[in-house]
């Protein structure tokens, strides 16, 4: 009898949870699909399979009311109708009889620790690829708006597109055609740097090792650069490529719990922090190429450079060099094979990084004189390539080492400012870093939290339905879906206060609702144990 009655109350709690979590999802998987179809991001054909992802991330929202309001209706209609009456009087007790509660309790548990940990985040991690891939989509819908769209640091406008899907050049998944094209370079201060102009331009986007690159080539180009103030006009211009995988890629929102922890236990594979050790790589590559042009002069003598944009060579001989100041150098420019050389009173150089290598600017104070060779020397000479340096040791660098030199400690840097700019990259790694480790444990403890409040609804729904069978299902169900409501804000709160810090008051928020929602189930029970 105690197997018939289990079976008997299990199935009809499976079936009215089951079709209850089917509408839920749906309801909500379609409100979720709203935003980006309002974005546009999202063609006809793919709004069926975006929902029907977004339905398996919707289950951990979607199954714990559907619990609590399954086993409401259940055991709301088995009171009313006597049924648990009459089970009591055949010496069954509420334990017994709420064992296949207790046991779907434990299932759902299982459930929803597989689904928040293993499973949620593939989906969304596929919903997210979902609208990467079409990122192309998002900048033709900014073009058809009459919109400029950024990218990285490279502002676009165009009057026209064409999206081409699978084109037949190698690697490209996705090309557009912009017709009436302006794009706008700035450097890391927002400054204008590069401007182009041109008739016609293509857009390629390419995936390398997982990362999402765009790459824009235009025909017929008019370049301003600002550095130089020159104006040129050429046949094609390519811009810096534009990578896209720093956006793309996954956030600990999107890890599993097996990657979450390898994530924890070894922070720089982590891409925030890849990219500032990229930056701080950058800083040591400045260093060593003023180290180097450094060494030249005061070994040496002199020090050459080479202008790869117009095939011109400078060769600088001075004998007194103060960080970055030369007083009284020989300059020799050497253009198209015509040579000319000159003496100047002062000559400035600095390293900065551009399109990805460090480059040398010149800065030339020149007298007014009758000689016509100094008079054709330009006053200012930007992006120059120090002649044979090799800055493939910082690249072998590895990660710790990198982050060794940063720290300063016994390392001679070849100017104060480069220190102080590696020392600073150092504690912005540890406080990504730092902030990562939060962001993990606060990720592991929500989940763990919104895992538990399924089965604790499924609970309290029961007893409530049981301890209320005069009232109507109805009224039953608000009775425990405002402690449920109320779980769930606050275990998103803990989680917001975590990510930002460990605190006491995160971890009494986050856990909170879970303990309303056992008080109330304790209470429940006691008061129908009594009565």
């Amino acid at each position: 009898m105690f197997g018939l009655l289990t079976r008997y109350v299990a199935v009809e709690l499976l079936k009215t949870i089951l079709l209850t979590t089917a509408v839920l999802v749906a309801v909500i998987a379609f409100g979720v699909a709203i935003k980006p179809l309002a974005r546009n991001l999202l063609g006809g054909a793919d709004i069926l399979r975006y929902v029907a992802m977004a339905s398996v991330p919707m289950l951990q929202y979607a199954l714990p009311f559907a619990a609590g309001f399954g086993a409401t209706l259940v055991m709301h209609r088995l009171a009313s109708d006597n049924e648990i009456l009459a089970m009591s009087a055949a010496g069954l007790s509420y334990g017994r009889i709420l064992r296949p509660v207790i046991l779907l309790g434990i299932a759902l548990l299982l459930v929803m620790i597989t689904l928040v940990n293993f499973v949620v985040p593939v989906f969304w991690a596929r919903m997210e690829s979902m609208l990467a891939r079409d990122v192309t989509r998002l900048l033709a819908s900014a073009v058809e708006r009459g919109e400029a769209f950024d990218l990285g640091e490279t502002r676009i406008y165009a009057d026209d597109v064409l999206v081409q899907d699978d084109p037949q050049e190698e690697g490209v998944e996705t090309r557009l055609v912009l017709v009436g094209v302006a794009a706008l370079q700035v450097d890391r201060e927002g400054r204008p740097e590069t401007e182009f102009t041109a008739e016609y331009a293509t857009l390629d986007l390419y995936r390398i090792e997982g990362r999402s690159i765009l790459k824009l080539i235009l025909g017929d180009a008019t370049v301003f650069r600002a550095d130089d103030e020159t104006l040129v006009r050429m046949p094609a211009a390519e811009p810096r490529a534009i990578d896209l995988g720093n956006r793309l890629e996954p956030g600990p929102k999107l890890f599993t719990l097996p990657k979450m922890l390898e994530i924890r236990a070894d922070p720089l594979k982590f891409w925030r922090v890849q990219d500032k050790l990229r930056e701080l790589r950058t800083i040591r590559g400045v260093h060593e190429l003023t180290a180097e042009v450094d060494r030249r002069l005061l070994v040496d003598g002199e020090v050459e450079f080479a202008d790869l944009g117009r095939g011109i060579t400078w060769t600088i001989l001075s004998g007194a060099n103060r960080s970055g100041v030369l007083l009284d150098p020989i300059v020799r420019m050497t253009d198209q094979g015509e040579p000319r050389e000159t003496g100047v009173n002062r000559l400035e150089w600095s390293v900065r990084q551009r399109e990805g290598a460090p480059l040398v600017d010149l800065v030339i104070d020149l007298e007014e004189s009758e000689d016509p060779d100094r008079e054709l020397i330009p006053r200012k000479a930007r992006s120059l390539a120090l002649i044979d340096h090799d800055s493939r040791s910082t690249e072998a660098l590895d990660a710790a080492g990198l982050m060794t030199w940063a720290k300063g400690e016994d390392v001679a840097y070849a100017r104060p400012s480069i220190g102080a700019d590696a020392k600073a990259q150092w504690s912005s790694i540890q406080s990504e870093i730092k902030r990562l480790g939060w962001d993990i444990d606060a990720r592991i403890q929500q989940r763990a939290a919104q895992a538990l409040t399924g089965p604790l609804l499924l609970v309290l729904g029961s007893l409530l339905a049981i301890r209320l069978r005069h009232a109507t299902p109805l009224l039953v169900y608000v009775v425990a879906f405002l402690p449920a409501i109320a779980d769930i804000l606050l275990i998103s709160g803990g989680e917001q206060t975590l990510r930002r810090g460990p605190a006491f008051s995160g971890h009494l928020l986050l856990w909170s609702g879970n303990t309303l929602l056992a008080f109330l189930c304790a209470a429940a029970w006691w008061r129908l144990r009594r009565n």
